[in-house]
Parts: C-alpha cells; structure tokens; sequence
C-alpha cells in the first residue's frame, strides 16, 4: 500500500512582523523631516523673542537730551523760546495768516535745559529723578514723545507716545496712534504700554497726573490763545515733517 505524500505547508516561512517593513523603532523619513521643521520654528520663536527684548533695551537714536551745560543747546533753546514770543506778541494785520516752523532740535534742547528751570519758576514740583528728560521724534506720521525710566535697578528703558495732532471747530485734539519701547514701535499702544506711562507721572503734581490720564484718554485742548493785550492767537493747523512742525495761525483783534 503506497505511502500517502507528507503535508506541504502553504503557509510559508514564517516572517518577523517587522521583515520587508521599516523598524518600528526607526523614525520615519517624514517624521524626521517634521521633527526638524518643529525645532526650526522653535528657534525661530526664540531668536524673534530675544531681539524684540533686546530692541526694548536700547535707547531710540534720536533720544539723546544735551547736558544741563550744553552752550550750544542752551543758545538754540533761548531762540526758540524767543522766536515764539516774538511771534506770539508781533504787532500784525488783523486776521492774517503767520506760519512758524519749529524743529525738533529747539524744542529738545528747551526741554534739556529751560524745563527744569520752567517748573521751578512757576511753582511745580521738580522734575523726578527716575525719569529723564523728555524728547520729541516729528515725522509726517505724527510726534512721538519720549522719557526715559531710571528705575533703582539701573535697567533704563525709554517709553514714548506717538500723537497726532488734528485741529477742528477751534479746537486741537491730540490722538494716541502708536508708541514705543525702546527702539521697538508699537502700532497701537497695549494697555500695558500706557499703564507704564501714568506709573511713570504718578508721583509728579496732581497737575501733572491729570495732565496724562488726559492724554492717554485722548486730549482736547482751545485752538486759541487770549495774549496780555487782549488779542486772540489762533492755532488754524499743524502741518508734521521729518524733524520739525509748523504752526498755522491768525492773529485777531480784541473781543
């Protein structure tokens, strides 16, 4: 009686569940792509975040008030002063048009070196220490007005508003539409940015104190200035450009 044939198994040889197939333990070439592509992002956040940080740190160029003992910005602050009576107080037709252009170099310079003289003189608490000297950055965009903080710890930081000037119904509105740390601008202030702002004003006069909220919440201010002799200066328009502004006005006749 022949034997019967023995079994063939079908099945095949026996695999590893990872032969023909990629180690598990192996990362894929897409995975390997999207692992570098997370940590160049991550980098990238860092590097972002540390030169906006340090941008915060460094003093705008333009911000640079002249010494107390400064000749030559103590000359150009007594002219401008001058310049601006002079033309506040000359004797003109009634209702003509005058235009007075004044750069950002003379209005520094009497910030730097008349100021502190200017608030002794009428009466205002000092300057505080922990705050430098005001400045201001004219663009045709608007003004920006700088101080810098001088805290205990030595870290300074310059804090600045940028306004823009806009004059209607008699009446000169002061409009916040950016701002600066540092060399860092900020295209519309965060509450955090003005909340510095009022801490930096907040142990002047009370004066003082109401003089920046007033801001910060937008100011108006008359268009009109009543002289000693009874006429009337008004204020027609503020044109900005780079460095300097030019006042626009009329001078008329006692009311």
């Amino acid at each position: 009686m022949d034997e019967a044939p023995p079994a063939v198994d079908e099945s095949g040889p026996e695999q590893s569940p990872n032969d023909g197939g990629q180690d598990e333990t192996t990362p894929s070439k897409g995975g390997s792509t999207l692992q570098f592509l997370a940590s160049l992002l991550f980098l990238s956040v860092v590097v972002v975040v540390a030169v906006l940080w340090f941008m915060t740190m460094l003093s705008p160029p333009w911000y640079a008030p002249p010494e107390a003992d400064d000749a030559s910005a103590s000359d150009t602050a007594q002219q401008a002063e001058f310049a601006l009576v002079e033309n506040l107080q000359k004797i003109r037709e009634s209702g003509a048009s005058w235009k007075l252009r004044i750069s950002d170099e003379a209005v520094n310079a009497w910030l730097a070196i008349r100021l502190v003289k200017w608030l002794a003189h009428e009466g205002h608490p000092p300057w505080p220490e922990y705050l430098g000297l005001p400045q201001v950055h004219t663009t045709p965009s608007g003004m920006v007005i700088a101080i810098e903080l001088v805290p205990d710890n030595g870290a300074r930081r310059v804090l600045g508003l940028q306004l823009a000037p806009a004059i209607t119904d008699q009446t000169m509105h002061l409009a916040i539409v950016g701002g600066l740390i540092g060399r860092l601008p900020v295209p519309s202030p965060p509450g955090s940015l003005l909340e510095l702002v009022r801490e930096a004003a907040s142990d002047g006069d009370e004066a003082s104190i109401l003089a920046v909220d007033y801001l910060i919440d937008g100011a108006d201010f008359p268009s009109e200035v009543e002289l000693v002799d009874g006429r009337i200066v008004r204020l027609d328009a503020i044109t900005l450009e780079e460095g300097a502004f030019v006042l626009e006005a009329r001078t008329l006749p006692r009311r």
